[in-house]
């Protein structure tokens, strides 16, 4: 399987070990061969080390020209690149400047790539066009299985089954 994630970028308040341990028992439980990601902070980066973990390869899709700008300080901008650099390939998309079209857009690619795709989310509405509400309702639209790993309940389940 090729997993995509989708997650928030802010985990804080979250019980980060307990996310470790969910993903790293579906990686472990499922022949994932490749994972998908847009190396954004939070639920993204956190996904990557653990595939890193268990030498599963993935690949970037870069949202757009200047992405590295989003990342507000030096550490997320290291962390970023540090992954990227780990990655087997990299998409960029033409947009050519950070914008919620551009995240929405890195979001749907990672959909369309992905045979299964990994919710790190609350359950809530996306606050912006691209959040993470916003990538599972395209997912489930099309028809693929998203395992919902919600960090407010500490409870997983799939959405769709496999």
């Amino acid at each position: 399987m090729i997993l995509g994630i989708t997650g928030h970028q802010s985990l804080e308040g979250f019980d980060l070990d307990w996310i470790k341990v969910t993903i790293g028992n579906f990686l472990t439980e499922n022949n994932v061969r490749k994972g998908m990601s847009s190396l954004a902070i939070g639920a993204d980066q956190l996904f990557c080390r653990e595939l890193i973990k268990r030498n599963i390869n993935y690949d970037v899709i870069i949202p757009c020209n200047n992405y590295i700008s989003t990342f507000k300080t030096l550490k997320d901008s290291k962390s970023f690149i540090d992954l990227l650099n780990m990655s087997k390939g990299t998409y960029t998309l033409d947009f050519d400047k950070p914008s919620e079209a551009a995240f929405y857009s890195a979001g749907i690619e990672i959909v369309n790539k992905a045979t299964v795709i990994i919710a790190i989310w609350d359950g809530k509405p996306a606050k912006g066009l691209g959040g993470t509400g916003d990538i599972v309702k395209i997912a489930l639209q099309q028809k693929k299985s998203v395992y919902h790993i919600n960090p407010v309940n500490e409870q997983s389940k799939y959405l769709i089954n496999t």
